[in-house]
């Protein structure tokens, strides 16, 4: 019976590796840390928690697909924008409901544009516009990253369609208390070099940044993120009706 008991040990043992080295293989090595509760990037051990995982421009697109955005939360965003001489910015808040987002953002002559767009993905998206008060709206049709053009962000999920010669640097980064994959793309034919921080929690854009031949031209900040589902009054046009989606019967 010792030998029976040994020899099924041995097995076991022998079964938990392989299936941990498939998990590896499958996930293709990468792994996320959680960002530590406390805040600080040390742990117990004295290990830095930027060591936990190595992203690099060779490993950052894996790490890219592993994130996904949530399908309901609301936060703040600011962009800004420098040319020679001035800048300018604008501030929105951007709701999001499952494949509907609704963008309202306060203009430099002190009115508030609303954005309603509905769908997405490969069979583009509807959009409602309309401003203040005003009942009426005009209807517009945009591509797969309407949501992101709309909010002026930089959409990072163009990363992973980059050659890997194209991206310049990678990492996992911590910024103002939010633990990011970072990545920074070489200069395009046109001088134009992009950088991203993409939250590890939630998978959305936290901060980005572009420059042209060194000097920043546009920066995106991201305030903190509700988890809350909206209320679903956001998502219908001023007369209460529901924003058809192009896909829609």
């Amino acid at each position: 019976m010792s030998y029976i008991t040994v020899g099924f040990c041995a097995l076991l043992v022998v079964v938990v590796v392989l299936l941990a080295y498939g998990g590896r293989r499958g996930s293709g090595g990468i792994v996320l840390p959680e960002a530590p509760s406390g805040g600080g990037m040390e742990d117990p051990s004295g290990e830095n928690h930027l060591n936990v995982v190595e992203i690099s421009p060779e490993t950052v697109q894996p790490a890219i697909r592993t994130l996904s955005r949530p399908a309901s939360y609301s936060r703040a965003q600011l962009v800004e924008t420098f040319w020679s001489g001035g800048s300018g910015q604008s501030v929105s808040q951007v709701s999001v409901s499952g494949g509907s987002t609704r963008i309202d953002t306060q203009l430099a002559d002190g009115s508030v544009r609303h954005m309603l767009i509905a769908g997405g993905g490969q069979d583009g998206a509807l959009a409602a516009v309309w401003y203040d008060d005003e009942r009426e709206w005009t209807l517009l049709r945009g591509g797969s990253a309407a949501a992101d053009q709309a909010g002026r962000m930089l959409t990072y999920e163009a990363v992973l369609e980059l050659p890997v010669g194209d991206i310049a640097a990678a990492g996992y980064q911590e910024l103002s208390g939010t633990y990011c994959i970072y990545v920074e793309t070489a200069a395009d034919p046109a001088g134009y070099v992009c950088r991203y921080w993409v939250s590890v929690e939630n998978g959305l854009l936290y901060a980005a940044e572009r420059s042209l031949d060194g000097e920043l031209v546009y920066r995106f900040t991201a305030g903190q993120t509700e988890s809350e589902p909206p209320e679903a009054a956001l998502f219908l046009l001023p007369d209460g009706s529901a924003l058809e989606r192009p896909d829609a019967p």
